[in-house]
């Protein structure tokens, strides 16, 4: 009689979340022991340590997180691959979750839950008010204690102020009142704290942006000549303002080209732009030294254009016009003066009329026409009460004064008796820089006189080498005219 035998049985153990099964090399039938589970309670994914032999609960913090972030800046980690996905969203950007109703999209699908739970009716809501006569409904614990505590009476946020003894159940409502009843009017929800500032806003948000600007060590000077040593301590500024203001006065951009002889700029666009220069000078030069090489028994060479023949991206689209430009500004002008015919520059002469469409042609017109019959009646009155023949030098159209310095004092002279105007009054300059500071070029008077403070300001700077403050000259420039205008 054969003897049969019985192939090995592989049972398995579930343990929750995965079942391990014992391979053999004959044929495997499975069976579950759920007998075993009868007394089990369910449990969440996040009670249970991922392997524990016998299911048992694990203390989540205990996990070792290894899941990092790879974002540059992040140090986040997490203990699951799941949560370090829905994290890098945040990164990313990714709302793979929308909701069918209203197609909102959110970066986790808890998040998507929370929200369609809004497009439900409040029959759906599994938690009741029980006081008598509110049948209002609530999807948490939360919502559904706070919303007894109106029953109870329980107004736990109470006014701060010591006069005033009202309570409130919401902490917003506190804020409001605060701001109705004990703040200057105008006033906002979310008031700074800082002594001295009386600033409000309506979110919390911006109140924490503000409050970063009172801190005096907020930005630093990262220069080499600013940084700490043992000569100097780092220098700190409250706001972005300030530090780009010292970077612009103290640390301008600075051309590194020995030609240039370390001439600088108000911002990096423009040290930007003048390396460009640089670039196309080069590359033209380059051109220039092959071209003379292979031109030599050739054709004479062309008339170099003003700017150079690099760098003319911007071309005239109007038909049978070839002209390019290097920048979108001088093909804007030259597209409303030569093909739209306008002429904004006037001639304020009431019986010349002429117009022009560049600035320098109707000085180009000033100086040429009105000059030249300003000077002509003036010789031709002179001439007349003489009785003598008009200066030779005028017949040539150069004058002595004009060569000399005389007309522009005399011109000076006649501004003075207009009160508006205004006198350099170098080298006595109190009231616009500090007294401490040693004014330079010595104790001859300056004679340029302005009617502008901005052109007096720019004088200042161009010809005594003294930055000195806007609003310094403004005050001054007032104080003046007003003296003038009183005397």
């Amino acid at each position: 009689m054969a003897s049969t035998t019985t192939p090995p049985v592989a049972t398995t153990s579930v343990v929750l979340r995965k079942r391990k099964a014992r391979k053999t090399e004959n044929e495997l039938s499975l069976r579950l022991e759920t007998a075993s589970l009868s007394g089990v309670e369910p449990h969440t994914e996040s009670e249970y340590e991922a392997g524990a032999p016998n299911g048992g609960p694990s203390s989540f913090c205990g996990r070792e997180r290894r899941y990092k972030c790879s974002h540059e800046g992040c140090t986040k980690a997490y203990a699951k691959p799941c949560r370090l996905a829905e994290h890098e969203r945040s990164h990313t950007g990714v709302r793979p979750f929308t909701c069918i109703n209203c197609n909102k999209s959110y970066l986790r699908e808890a998040h998507l839950q929370a929200h369609a739970r809004s497009h439900l009716p409040n029959s759906s809501r599994p938690l009741v008010c029980e006081e008598p006569g509110c049948e209002k409904r609530f999807w948490t614990a939360q919502h559904l204690r706070v919303h007894s505590e109106l029953h109870r009476g329980n107004k736990p946020f109470k006014c701060i102020e010591s006069s005033c003894e009202a309570a409130f159940l919401k902490h917003h409502q506190l804020r409001e009142h605060i701001c109705s009843a004990h703040a200057p009017p105008g006033a906002k929800p979310y008031r700074c704290s800082h002594p001295g500032c009386d600033k409000s806003f309506l979110t919390n948000q911006k109140l924490r942006g503000h409050m970063r600007t009172h801190d005096e060590k907020r930005y630093t000077c990262v220069h080499a000549d600013c940084l700490a040593s043992q000569n100097n301590s780092p220098a700190y500024y409250p706001t972005w303002t300030a530090l780009q203001h010292h970077m612009r006065t103290d640390h301008p951009p600075k051309c590194p080209r020995s030609s240039c002889n370390g001439k600088t700029f108000k911002s990096q666009r423009g040290l930007r732009a003048h390396m460009k220069l640089h670039e196309q000078i080069e590359v033209e030069e380059a051109i220039a030294a092959d071209s003379d090489a292979d031109s030599i028994f050739s054709e004479p060479p062309r008339k170099k254009r003003r700017g150079g023949e690099i760098g003319r991206d911007w071309k005239c689209d109007a038909e049978g016009c070839v002209k390019d430009f290097k920048s979108k500004k001088a093909l804007t002008n030259h597209r409303n003066v030569n093909h739209l015919g306008h002429r904004n520059f006037i001639c304020p002469h009431e019986s010349c009329g002429r117009a022009f469409g560049y600035k320098h042609l109707l000085q180009r017109h000033l100086g040429k026409i009105h000059k030249a019959d300003q000077v002509e009646d003036g010789s031709a009155d002179d001439s007349e009460a003489s009785g003598t023949e008009s200066d030779p030098q005028q017949l040539w159209g150069v004058r002595v004064d004009d060569i000399t310095g005389m007309s522009y004092v005399k011109r000076a002279q006649e501004k003075m008796t207009s009160p508006r105007s205004l006198c350099c009054p170098f080298p006595d300059l109190h009231g616009l820089i500090p007294d401490v500071y040693q004014v330079k070029g010595g104790d001859k008077r300056c004679e340029y006189v302005f009617t502008r403070a901005y052109d007096f300001r720019r004088h200042l700077r161009s010809e005594h080498g003294l930055e000195v403050e806007k609003e310094n000259v403004y005050t001054w420039a007032k104080s003046v005219k007003e003296a003038r205008q009183l005397s």
